[in-house]
C-alpha cells in the first residue's frame, strides 16, 4: 500500500454494518482501509467528470434500459462492425503516427504511461496527441456520415 501507513497496534478492529466490532489481522486492516480510499476516489473522480456507472443507472432505475441497449441484437452487432470498417477507413487518413498512437491507446488498451515509453515521449506529450488526433479524427467521421453520439 502506497502512502502513509498507520502506527503498529497490538490489534486492528474493523466495524461492521450493524455496529459490531470484529478483530482482524494488521493486512487485512489495511487492505480495507485502501479499498475503502479506492472507493473514494472513484466515486469523487465520477463526479467530477460525470462518468456514468452501472451502479448509478441501477439506483436511477436506467439499468435495464442501457443494458439492453448494448446487447439487443443482431442489427446493432452489424452498425457496430459498420462503423468500425469506417473507423479504420478514418484511422487510415490521419497519418501513420498517429493512427498508431490511436490503435496502441484504444485498440491494444496501452496505458498513457506505457504509450510514451514505446513512443520515447513525456505522457502530457501522448494526452496532447490524443486529444488532437481525436478531434481530427471526429472530423473525419463527421465527413464520411457518423456524428459523435452515432458510434
Amino acid at each position: 500500500m502506497s502512502g502513509k501507513k498507520p502506527k503498529e497496534r497490538e490489534s486492528y478492529v474493523l466495524r461492521m454494518g450493524d455496529g459490531s466490532l470484529v478483530e482482524v489481522t494488521r493486512e487485512v486492516y489495511l487492505e480495507w482501509y485502501q479499498s475503502k480510499r479506492r472507493e473514494r476516489y472513484q466515486t469523487e473522480k465520477e463526479w467530477k467528470y460525470g462518468v456514468c456507472s452501472l451502479d448509478r443507472l441501477k439506483e436511477t432505475g436506467k439499468a435495464e434500459k442501457a443494458i439492453g441497449y448494448v446487447s439487443s441484437g443482431l442489427e446493432d452487432n452489424i452498425i457496430k462492425e459498420l462503423y468500425v470498417k469506417k473507423l479504420h477507413e478514418g484511422l487510415g487518413s490521419i497519418g501513420e503516427q498517429d493512427a498508431f498512437l490511436i490503435r496502441l491507446l484504444f485498440f491494444e488498451e496501452v496505458s498513457v504511461k506505457d504509450a510514451a515509453r514505446i513512443c520515447g515521449c513525456s505522457r502530457r506529450t501522448i494526452q496532447n496527441r490524443r486529444k488532437r488526433i481525436l478531434g481530427e479524427l471526429q472530423s473525419v467521421m463527421q465527413g464520411i456520415g457518423i456524428i459523435g453520439g452515432d458510434f
